[in-house]
């Protein structure tokens, strides 16, 4: 995770709205990244010279695949036969390598993704950000991104009320941009406003007199040339001061000449490569894995809050202890050392690897970790808060196992429909792992249980224990009636009806059932 320092900055939606943010960084070039929180949604927009290149956001529906889906360009089915689909960056290498889309297409896609990330972020009302302008994003994840044309359509649909409170003083004062003296998409009142600019700034109060508009219409126009890119504004409350736009960028400046300092003045770092690939290094610099039972190890997996609980290592942990710790565990409890062991044993072997597997793949990448760090990161710190006062945790990761829970059992459907019972247990015990309260995760793990002659009784006890948590819920009772008619037990299949009816009197598919037994 990247440690807040001194040159970040923070503030609000209500201060400051986040299309207001796009063109001040703009106007002064900035790089970093801009980290926009609100409620539970949380997104990251990275900025090259002022320019969005790429976004991060926590929200399902602007998943990669949900993109390709919503344009119907792939089938769901296709994406069943890929465990890590809602990876954004495993996910678009995948496409390129099974040849499904070329690499133009892929990225047509993730412009979209990014722009349709902007745009929900606009309409946010509330919410805070923090500008880290060291942060980096890497050389392959730069897209070019038409933000001026986002931004001018989002404007045109503001208020007019709202747009006239984003104007604090008639005295603010207003440029031509050269490089965009004419745009052929402005209307009429737009244009008007356009033309009055020429070598010199105008103020509002100069403007006034020389545009034959109603105040909402100038202003209107103002705020749309301005949020889009054709006009340059001055003298308004930033977000950005120039004392604050300067100390970035002397930052900035001795950051480069500390690179290009000749390496004889400097202690050679080996490359990252080398870091992994040396015995003498990784023992030197990894910490020591404790030796755990397999029954410690699969609780530990199945009750870890974060990726790095999974693992075993701290949230700051390098990527050395990582790769330490995974392959540690690999060794220890991969699921083909326990081909021997009881089906329900089996189950939770295959399903702690696919976590322990899912985990460190996320996490030995330095841009998806930070994305996932970036998701967890206030629940951590307040999980950190909690410790230091002795408040006992609950879990960080409550909103992703959700997520995770829904993204596992959606992969143990599509499984199932295949009938591939085995593999779609799997996912299902994973889904239940992630969101142990869902009735559902539990019915359907007994379903896809049952086919296996040595599961049954612990396929019956999934299914009577999601009754249980949703005892009116028609779907599970039935499919617990189901299970008990198949395994021959008529009488517990009627009791299991008549108690249904009691609690919901006028299901009518449980009374004809009840009326053909």
């Amino acid at each position: 995770m990247t440690p807040q320092n001194t040159l970040d900055l923070k503030g609000n939606f209500n201060t400051y709205p986040f299309g207001e943010l796009l063109v001040e960084i703009a106007q002064a070039e900035l790089s970093g990244s801009l980290r926009l929180f609100r409620q539970d949604r949380k997104t990251n927009v990275y900025f090259r010279n002022g320019e969005v290149v790429y976004t991060v956001s926590n929200s399902r529906e602007h998943r990669l695949f949900n993109i390709f889906l919503g344009q119907n360009k792939i089938d769901k089915q296709i994406l069943a036969g890929y465990p890590n689909f809602a990876n954004d960056l495993e996910f678009s290498v995948m496409l390129q390598e099974k040849s499904l889309f070329s690499k133009a297409e892929i990225d047509a896609a993730v412009i979209t993704q990014i722009e349709q990330i902007i745009i929900e972020a606009l309409t946010w009302a509330d919410g805070d950000w923090v500008f880290s302008p060291l942060a980096k994003v890497r050389s392959d994840l730069i897209y070019g991104i038409d933000t001026d044309k986002l931004l001018f359509q989002y404007a045109r649909c503001l208020p007019s009320a709202y747009v006239l409170q984003r104007f604090k003083s008639v005295h603010e004062a207003f440029s031509a941009v050269p490089e965009r003296m004419s745009d052929p998409s402005l209307q009429a009142h737009e244009q008007s406003v356009r033309s009055k600019f020429a070598d010199t700034p105008l103020t509002i109060e100069q403007l006034r007199p020389l545009c034959n508009l109603p105040e909402s219409g100038l202003f209107q126009a103002l705020y749309a040339l301005w949020l889009g890119g054709l006009i340059a504004r001055r003298d308004w409350n930033t977000a950005f001061s120039d004392n604050k736009i300067g100390e970035i960028r002397r930052a900035r400046v001795s950051l480069v000449k500390e690179a290009q300092t000749p390496d004889s003045h400097k202690v050679k770092t080996p490359p990252l490569t080398e870091q992994i690939l040396s015995e003498s290094v990784v023992k030197e610099a990894v910490a020591p894995v404790i030796e755990i039972s397999l029954e410690e190890y699969l609780e530990r997996v199945e009750k870890s809050e974060t990726y790095y609980d999974t693992l075993g290592v701290a949230e700051e942990a390098p990527l050395s202890d990582l790769k330490n710790s995974y392959l540690t565990l690999v060794k220890q409890f991969h699921p083909d050392l326990f081909h021997r062991q009881d089906g329900v044993n089996l189950l939770r072997i295959q399903a702690a690897f696919t976590s322990l597997a899912h985990a460190y793949e996320t996490l030995k990448l330095p841009e998806s970790r930070e994305n996932y760090d970036f998701k967890i990161r206030k629940e951590l710190e307040l999980r950190e808060k909690r410790r230091a006062e002795g408040i006992p945790d609950r879990s960080p990761q409550s909103g992703l196992n959700t997520e995770d829970g829904l993204e596992s059992f959606e992969h143990g459907l599509k499984l199932l429909l295949d009938e591939d019972f085995h593999a779609a247990a799997v996912y299902f015990a994973r889904a239940v792992h992630y969101s142990p309260e869902n009735a559902l995760y539990h019915a359907y793990y007994g379903k896809a249980l049952s086919d296996d002659e040595s599961m049954k009784h612990k396929a019956l006890g999934e299914i009577q224990h999601a009754a249980k948590l949703d005892p009116k819920n028609p779907k599970i009772r039935l499919m617990l009636v189901e299970f008990l008619v198949d395994m021959n037990m008529q009488k517990r299949a009627e009791g299991e009806l008549k108690r249904f009816l009691e609690i919901v009197p006028d299901n009518q598919e449980a009374r004809d059932l009840l009326g053909q037994m």
